[in-house]
Formats: structure tokens, C-alpha cells, sequence
């Protein structure tokens, strides 16, 4: 969704507040050069206090004195934490999960599922709705926020479930026979005997259930939508906060909600993202979760939630937040959107502080934003609705993350890397060698990217692993990570070699594997043909090997040990008019990053010469012009030789040549617009 101008804004919320400043806050914001605030998302008890009862000043307040500053509006619909007299009134709207019943206190603890939560929610969304459908700033909505389903499992909630399987599987005996219910006598005679899903071994069955969860959310979000667009004007949008698997900072795919089915319904992809900063800010997860947020509608999309102090660990060095502002825009963001204006004085997210610390007054904070908004503002037209051109894309998939967790790398307990380590694994490489990439669904055509990376598709329907055989047979060009192709649509394991159907496409299969111990990856003479230099030193091999026997595949790398040796580590076969490379291990950035270059050599796709640190991102602006963003996340300067046309440097107005020397200071950036 293009976008007139960038969204430069902040969640707002008046009823937090410990006096009265609203008039001063929405001057800060003006000020700051901020257009926009989000509002309403948290606040049920504050709009309707007592069943019925509804009290929207705080709504109108915000509103009104947005309006008087010319700030526009988003408005939230505030499902996602309940009052305190509607858990009372219906206590089965909290969820009952495999701990037993939720109690009240914490968000995000409703079965989404239960009639009296639905029809409750109907009721203060309407009336959320009817309250502000007359003001002229408000610009768009979004749907409830970061929702979950909380793992309900009431015997309603599992009832639904039970009526879905019933619905795919007619014949109960084809239920069993696809969920393999045979095994510890799990076999059920009639749907009347289904067991409580709480209690199962059977990690198809459990995978099915949280499946189930993904798409109620999916419903959720689409029936909330369908209420809204009752009450919307033309040019409003609808979107939502998606976010992402939290490893103390966004990290990767969110395992609980399909995004791609949930964002059908929404204008415009929205998304939460907070990392590391410090000495510990890359620019890698703003890049992956733009990655994320920019392939669900193929479009740009806004950051409704980043981070402006944070944590503890997270408050910026000087030049950071800028740093940080610019890179949202880098990947396709058309707004930048800070959670919090204030900093809290009570409860839960006391120290997740805002813009604005405990004292309300401008701060360094403030200031560095401020700062921003003056140099970004005339800017806008330049950067805004950033078109992005990736040459490789790669695929991510809810199935697969669930089959992981079902079926661990690792047995009894011990640690395992989740598939969010592995697909972080090979997206990092990517990024850290400038290779920008679009994420993928299964679903999605895949077809007209160059280089297509799949790591650890470990549930894939055959129809899914004949698309990506006949994306390499019609020339295109495959890295295909370990642990894929391994179970169907239901994690029952395919009974033939692996990777199944696709052994012919990579000219190798495989039977064995095992948990390395002192084994190292070694590339051959044959990876280095023609192409690049024969690496002199080996790689680490960790957590998963799989003991490769090729066919018709070269051998680009085996394992060092005296007995896995003899093992091929790394494939590669051209298959059709294309290729595909198979990486049997978990191994090093270093070594993805050796195999990444020599597919990208094999497409025609030439890398930058330079590598992290220095990042490079890069789109089309409205102009049709290609603009060129360098960062240095560093705290030392970089220099490197310019190698785009010839152009203007935005930030100080200055003419690039090409092949020109230049030095980027310690966490600053420029960026190019070719002409």
C-alpha cells in the first residue's frame, strides 16, 4: 500500500498518564516532527469499566487533541486483554490449557474460540467504531494486537478441532492411518472416543492442534476485520501488529500464528520489532523482520512498534536510533512507530521505557528523534514506497517450525537449535555478505528468483516438494538444508530415501545421521572449480550430520573424521536447466556464507565486495530511481569503494561518483540515489 507520506509516530495513552498533559504531548510529538499516534489497543476496562457501562472521554480526549495538533490517528481494537468483571461474569472465556485454567491478570489469556469472549468483543468494537467513525485523522485501525490463542483447550475448543478432523478424514480409519494411532494404542474407534488432546505422545496429533490455534487466529483477525470495513471510510486501512519468536529480542518466525493466511485480510502488513543495540545492534533482525513483513502482502509495510530506550541493555548509543530509523526504511517500511511515548509509572512494563523517561521531559531520546524527523521529512519522496528487487528468496514455514518442536534436533530432553536457529542460520549469512532476500511461504511463486534457500523444510506435502524439483528443473537455482523433505502434510516420515522426491533433483540420498562429535566440514577440489578458492581452512560440524551418499551429485565438501569421511557433507548437481546444492549439517556462518557465494556466482548474481559491518540495502523509490543505503553498524568508521552509478548522496546533498573512496563514521550511514 503506497503511502503520501512517512508515518513518524508513537503509541499514545492518555489513561496511563499521571496528570494531565495532553495538550504538552501532543506539542512534543509536533515538535519532534511526528504525524501519527496509535492509540486503543490495551484499554477494554478503561472503555467499558462495568458490563455495558461505556466510557470513551480518554478516546475522545486523544482524538480531539491529536486533531488539534494535526497528527493523524490509528486506532486498535482492544481485544486482546480483558476487564477484570467480564473474566467474573464468564470465567470459561480464560483459557484452559495443559496447566490447567489461566487466571486473570496477564493479556493475551482468552480462548478466541469461546462465544461469550466473541460476543463481548463484538460489542466493544462496534462501539469502539461508532465512537470514532466521524473523525477525519484517523487514517487506519488494526486488529487486536500481537494475538494469540493462549493454547486453549477447553473441551469446546477441542470439540472444534475434533469437527475439523472429521471434516478432512470422513473415515476415521484414514485418520489413523495418517496420524500413525496405531502405535502405544492410541488407535480411537469413534470421534465419541477422542482422547483429550492435552494428554497426547503423538506429535502429528499435537502438530494438528496448533495448526488448529494458527487458524483461529487466522478467523480472529479475518471476522474482526469483516466488522470493521461495516464502519470504515475510503482511504482507512486495516492492519496488525504481527511479531515474531522472542529470544529477549525479536528473533524469528512467530510460531503461533500463520501470518501469510492472517494478513489476506488486512491493506497493509504491519510489525513489531525490538533487538539488540549497544555494541549489540546489527541491523539483522530489523532487516529479517522487514524480510518477514514485506513478503506477506509482496508490498511495503509498517513498523507499528520498535524500540526508542527500551530495556535495560537496549537504550542506543548517540547516532543509534537514527541508524536504526533508516534501516526500517532500508527494507520497505513506509512508517516508524515507537512503543512507548512515556515511560509507565506502575505495572507490568514499568522499565520498558519510552521516548519520554519517568519525568516526562525531552531527553537525549527525544532529541535524537527530533533530529531525525527534520532530516527525514524533506527526504520523504526519496525513501518512501521503497521497491524492493531481491534476486533470492527463502522459505519459511509455520509446519516445519512445529515439526521441530514436536520432534526435536536433539532426543531425552537435551538443548536443541530450534528451526528459528537454523533459518536465522542461513538468513544471517545472507545478510552479513549483503545478499539481500524476500521470505517465503510454500504457498508462494517462487519461480522468478534466481537463488531459492531452504533450510529444514522438514513437513512439506509432495505437492510442495514437486514445486521445488520443477523450480530447478526450469533453471533455477537451489540450496537445500539438511533435514528437509524428511515428513508429510502431518509429520508422519516419508519411507523412502532422503530428502523424499527430491533425491533425483540433488543426485544424492541419504539413511543415516547422528550428532557430531570432532567432525569438520572440508570443501573439495570440486567446490572450488572454476569458480572460487579452495577455503584453507575447514569448518566446525554441530548438532546434525546427515551421512550423504552421493549419485550423480559432485562432492563439494565431506566431513573430516576417521569414520564419517568416507560421507559426503555438501552436494551439488545440475538437474534440468537448473542446480541443486545439499548441505547435510549444521555448520559455521562462514561456511553458509562459501556455499551462498558459489551459488550466486552459478545465477550470475554478483555480491558486494564488502561485507558486515558494512551493510547494504537497496530498492526503488516512486521515481523509478534505485536508492542505495550503506550502514555501518560499527563502532569504528568503515571505507569502501562506492560501486553503484553515479549519483546523490541524500543526507548531505553531495554528488557520488562511481569507484569513488568513502568513509562512513561509527554507526552513521548515507544513502545514494542513482540519477
Amino acid at each position: 500500500m503506497k503511502q503520501d507520506c512517512l508515518l513518524f509516530g508513537a503509541a499514545y495513552y492518555d489513561e496511563y498518564m499521571p496528570y494531565d498533559r495532553i495538550e504538552t504531548d501532543m506539542s512534543l510529538l509536533k515538535e519532534a516532527g511526528m504525524n501519527v499516534i496509535r492509540i486503543a489497543e490495551s484499554t477494554w476496562s478503561t472503555w467499558e469499566p462495568q458490563d455495558g457501562v461505556f466510557d470513551f472521554t480518554h478516546l475522545h480526549r486523544m482524538l480531539d487533541a491529536a486533531s488539534r495538533h494535526g497528527l493523524n490517528v490509528i486506532v486498535g481494537t482492544p481485544t486482546y486483554a480483558i476487564p477484570s468483571w467480564l473474566a467474573k461474569k464468564h470465567p470459561d472465556i480464560l483459557a484452559v490449557t495443559k496447566n490447567g485454567q489461566e487466571l486473570y491478570g496477564h493479556r493475551q489469556l482468552t480462548d478466541i474460540t469461546n462465544p461469550s469472549y466473541l460476543k463481548y468483543a463484538e460489542r466493544i468494537i462496534r462501539r469502539l467504531m461508532e465512537e470514532v467513525q466521524n473523525y477525519p485523522n484517523i487514517i487506519g485501525f488494526q486488529l487486536d494486537n500481537e494475538t494469540r490463542s493462549a493454547g486453549a483447550a477447553s473441551p469446546e475448543t477441542q470439540a472444534l478441532f475434533v469437527s475439523r478432523m472429521k471434516e478432512k478424514y470422513p473415515d476415521i480409519e484414514d485418520f489413523n492411518l495418517a496420524f500413525g494411532l496405531d502405535y502405544w494404542s492410541n488407535r480411537i474407534a469413534g470421534w465419541e472416543d477422542f482422547p483429550d488432546i492435552r494428554g497426547t505422545i503423538n506429535g502429528s496429533l499435537s502438530a494438528a492442534y496448533k495448526r488448529f490455534l494458527r487458524d483461529c487466529i487466522t478467523n480472529f483477525l479475518h471476522w474482526q476485520a469483516s466488522i470493521l470495513r461495516e464502519y470504515m471510510k475510503p482511504g482507512q486501512f486495516i492492519t496488525h501488529n504481527f511479531d515474531f519468536s522472542w529470544m529477549e529480542y525479536s528473533f524469528g518466525l512467530q510460531p503461533e500464528v500463520n501470518q501469510f493466511d492472517a494478513a489476506r485480510c488486512m491493506d497493509v502488513a504491519g510489525a513489531d520489532i525490538y533487538h539488540p543495540s549497544q555494541e549489540h545492534l546489527t541491523g539483522a533482525e530489523i532487516a529479517f523482520g522487514g524480510a518477514v513483513a514485506r513478503s506477506l502482502k509482496k508490498d511495503n509495510y509498517l513498523v507499528l512498534e520498535t524500540q526508542a530506550q527500551g530495556r535495560l541493555t537496549w537504550l542506543p548509543y548517540p547516532g543509534q536510533l537514527r541508524l536504526q530509523a533508516y534501516s526500517h526504511l532500508a527494507s520497505g517500511a513506509n512508517s516508524i512507530m515507537y512503543w512507548n511515548w512515556h515511560s509507565i509509572h506502575n505495572s507490568f512494563e514499568s522499565y520498558w521505557k519510552g521516548v519520554l523517561s519517568h519525568n516526562l521531559e525531552p531527553n537525549a531520546t527525544y532529541h535524537e528523534l527530533k533530529a531525525f524527523g527534520a532530516e527525514a521529512r524533506p527526504l520523504e519522496k526519496h525513501l518512501i514506497n521503497l521497491r524492493k528487487d531481491c534476486k533470492a528468496a527463502i522459505i519459511i514455514d509455520n509446519a516445519s517450525l512445529t515439526g521441530l518442536d514436536e520432534f526435536p534436533i536433539y532426543e531425552e530432553g537435551a538443548q536443541s537449535i530450534s528451526y528459528n536457529h537454523i533459518l536465522r542460520q542461513f538468513y544471517d549469512a545472507c545478510y552479513q555478505m549483503n545478499l539481500e532476500c524476500d521470505l517465503l511461504s510454500v504457498q508462494d511463486n517462487f519461480s522468478d528468483y534466481p537463488v531459492l534457500i531452504v533450510p529444514a523444510l522438514y513437513s512439506a506435502s509432495e505437492e510442495t516438494l514437486c514445486k521445488i524439483k520443477n523450480y530447478v528443473q526450469e533453471g533455477g537455482h537451489l540450496l537445500l538444508g539438511f533435514k528437509s523433505g524428511f515428513s508429510d502434510e502431518e509429520l508422519k516420515i516419508y519411507h523412502d530415501n532422503q530428502p523424499h522426491l527430491l533425491t533425483d533433483c540433488i543426485g544424492a540420498a541419504y539413511d543415516q545421521f547422528t550428532r557430531p562429535e570432532n567432525v569438520a566440514l572440508h570443501f573439495t577440489e570440486a567446490f572450488s572449480k572454476n569458480s572460487l578458492e579452495l577455503p584453507e581452512n575447514d569448518f566446525p560440524v554441530s548438532e546434525w550430520m546427515e551421512l550423504i551418499q552421493p549419485e550423480t551429485a559432485q562432492v563439494w565438501a565431506s566431513y573430516k573424521h576417521p569414520y564419517w569421511g568416507e560421507y559426503a557433507a555438501v552436494t551439488y548437481h545440475e538437474f534440468g536447466k537448473g542446480s541443486a546444492a545439499y548441505l547435510g549439517c549444521f555448520t559455521s556462518i562462514p561456511a553458509l556464507q562459501l556455499l551462498i557465494q558459489r551459488i550466486c556466482s552459478i545465477a550470475n548474481i554478483k555480491l558486494p565486495e564488502y561485507s558486515f559491518p558494512l551493510i547494504l540495502k537497496k530498492g526503488y523509490n516512486d521515481a523509478g530511481n534505485l536508492i542505495r543505503y550503506y550502514f555501518n553498524y560499527s563502532s569504528s568508521p568503515v571505507s569502501f569503494c562506492y560501486d553503484g552509478k553515479k549519483g546523490t548522496e541524500l543526507l548531505a546533498s553531495k554528488k557520488v561518483s562511481a569507484c569513488e573512496q568513502i568513509e562512513i563514521p561509527a554507526w552513521n550511514l548515507l544513502i545514494v540515489e542513482e540519477r
